[in-house]
């Protein structure tokens, strides 16, 4: 009977896994991973704390820098009003109603009487004030001179100045050089003697000559700036830098509560509600930014110190690591390389590395070389007492020969006195016998199982009368695929002599490929069924001698050569209840099949 694939059953019991392809992952050395993790560990952070830092030492900079020109620049818009006050004030006490009276009067004599009261009362007022120091009347428009207290320069002329605003009548000029032979800048304004009636009698009246410089210090804003008085318009008169010339118009949308960038500089400004002038703080960025720059520059000092550091670090982690795993792959490479042709080969000691963990994997290693060579030294003594065993046991073993020729005189007896039976269950005996004899190997073609097999059936067919009927269905890819021997001959005999109870019993077996990928195996009967008890004593234990069926070899010797050649995975497994039977399955890979992967 020639095995067909007509019939294949669909299993759904078989759940088989689809193989996946492992991704491989390409390796790193130790040492790339020591330095990939000290750059993480130490770069990351301190980029990280940097980032953090600047963000906020920038804020904390900025406002206190900012604040602290907002600050200065308040008290300088201050003081500089309180001066110009001074002077008004100053120039209001020498107006009084003696100085009219004089220029009113045209009695000689009244004149001259109120002319030295005037005259002495500005020596004292300018002696009172020492923080005046030009001061003059003149008359309009020729600016003749009435009376001057120091020598002036000729063409000194008030009307030629800066004029920074108009308070109530009195003109309040911007910083200017003085009118006098001495050199430096004051602040100055001038009035009429009689601001009602103005006859064209005015007062010139200007500051000392280091009060601009004491009040306009660009020092005392603690960084490098520029400052410009505007008048209410935005227009420059006078300013410390070029870069801003008189004339020119200060930026219109300036913020009056915070500092304004545009272009390269900052602004700060400040307006004189009572007087209607403007003062500017002018910061370039780079100054501006200065100590920022200083602490970026510090940080990045340390993070090299640190970055060195760590180096130097990952450098002695490295060398207390390398040198005794260097040291015990050497000891590895030695004992792969040994071989038991000897004697245990001389050894030098292991030297401890003085790390408290390596020490111990040292010794360690030390301790499981030792037993691999006792291990390997006792396999190798018991594979010489094997083969000394596979010797006599070869001597004491009956001559096969002498067996197949006896059966053949058996056979040929029958077939002479006309016992066809006989004969025929003679001839199928004898190939039964010679494939379980035979010494061709351990993995034979699928077909020779099957037709090994089918001589199998046909025995006991004869032995219990037909009683029972087996189906062999194959798929014919599977026919050619080399299998271990006996592997499918004790399955149905643990259907014949477990499974099956009354005439009419059927065994079904079934070869298929699933998924083109496994070769799966079943042995389906449709018998008494057996419980899980005796399902695990057949597939798990070793049947003693006086339990032992058939041929002998049983469900173990199965279940054990499909797990040596195919792995766990292949174990033999069985499903079974009193209403179905038992079914026996089973399935291994096509690509293993020939049982090269676990010889």
């Amino acid at each position: 009977m020639q095995p067909t694939n007509e019939g294949v059953l669909h299993m759904p019991w078989l759940n088989i896994p689809r193989l996946r392809s492992i991704k491989t992952v390409r390796p790193r050395s130790l040492r790339t991973n020591l330095i990939i993790g000290l750059l993480f560990s130490t770069v990351v952070p301190i980029m990280l704390i940097g980032a953090v830092s600047y963000y906020m030492i920038y804020l904390i900079l900025d406002n206190k820098t900012a604040k602290g020109i907002e600050s200065t620049l308040h008290q300088v818009r201050t003081n500089v009003e309180k001066t110009y006050m001074n002077l008004n004030y100053f120039s209001q006490q020498l107006s009084a109603r003696d100085m009219q009276l004089m220029f009113e009067s045209e009695d000689p004599v009244e004149r001259y009487i109120l002319g030295q009261q005037v005259f002495s009362r500005l020596q004292l007022l300018s002696f009172t004030n020492p923080e005046t120091n030009l001061i003059y009347i003149y008359t309009l428009p020729a600016n003749d001179p009435f009376y001057q207290n120091q020598q002036m320069q000729p063409e000194s002329n008030p009307d030629h100045l800066p004029a920074l605003t108009t308070y109530k009548g009195v003109t309040f000029y911007a910083p200017h050089n003085t009118f006098t032979f001495n050199n430096g800048l004051v602040f100055s304004l001038s009035r009429s003697v009689n601001l009602l009636k103005k006859d064209g009698k005015s007062i010139y009246v200007e500051s000392s000559i280091g009060l601009v410089d004491q009040l306009m210090n660009n020092r005392q804003y603690g960084i490098k700036t520029v400052q410009v008085l505007a008048d209410k318009e935005g227009t420059v008169v006078y300013s410390q830098d070029g870069g801003f010339p008189a004339g020119s118009r200060m930026p219109s949308h300036l913020r009056p509560d915070k500092y304004s960038m545009i272009g390269d500089y900052y602004y700060f400004q400040e307006y004189s509600e009572e007087q209607g002038w403007y003062i500017y703080s002018i910061v370039h960025k780079t100054d501006f930014q200065k100590e920022v720059r200083s602490w970026a520059i510090s940080w990045a000092a340390i993070s090299v110190l640190s970055l060195v550091f760590s180096v130097a670090v990952g450098w002695w982690i490295w060398n207390m690591i390398y040198g005794p795993l260097r040291k015990l792959n050497r000891e590895i490479r030695q004992l792969g390389d040994s071989r038991l042709d000897g004697e245990t080969p001389m050894r030098q000691p292991l030297q401890l590395t003085h790390v408290t963990e390596l020490d111990v994997l040292l010794t360690q290693f030390e301790e499981m070389r030792t037993n691999i060579w006792t291990l390997l030294t006792e396999l190798k003594q018991k594979e010489e007492d094997k083969r000394h065993l596979e010797v006599e046991k070869l001597v004491a073993q009956i001559n096969p020969h002498f067996l197949y020729n006896t059966l053949n005189t058996v056979q040929w007896l029958a077939k002479g006195n006309g016992q066809q039976d006989i004969f025929n269950l003679v001839t199928v005996f004898i190939r039964l016998l010679r494939y379980n004899l035979g010494k061709d190997g351990e993995l034979v073609k699928l077909r020779q199982e099957i037709d090994a097999l089918q001589d199998y059936v046909k025995l006991q067919q004869i032995r219990y009368h037909y009683e029972f009927t087996v189906r062999i269905h194959a798929d014919p890819q599977t026919l050619d695929v080399l299998v271990p021997r006996f592997l499918l001959q004790p399955l149905i005999e643990n259907a014949l002599y477990h499974g099956l109870t009354e005439e009419g019993s059927a065994i079904e077996l079934t070869v298929t490929v699933t998924d083109e990928t496994y070769i799966a195996v079943q042995v389906k009967d449709n018998g008494k069924g057996m419980s899980p008890e005796e399902i695990e004593k057949l597939l798990l234990h070793d049947i003693p001698e006086r339990e032992k069926v058939g041929m002998g070899i049983g469900l173990n010797y199965v279940n054990t050569m499909l797990q040596v050649h195919y792995g766990q995975s292949a174990r033999l497994r069985a499903d079974s209840s009193p209403e179905t039977g038992t079914t026996m399955y089973f399935y291994i890979p096509i690509a293993e099949a020939g049982g090269s992967h676990h010889d």
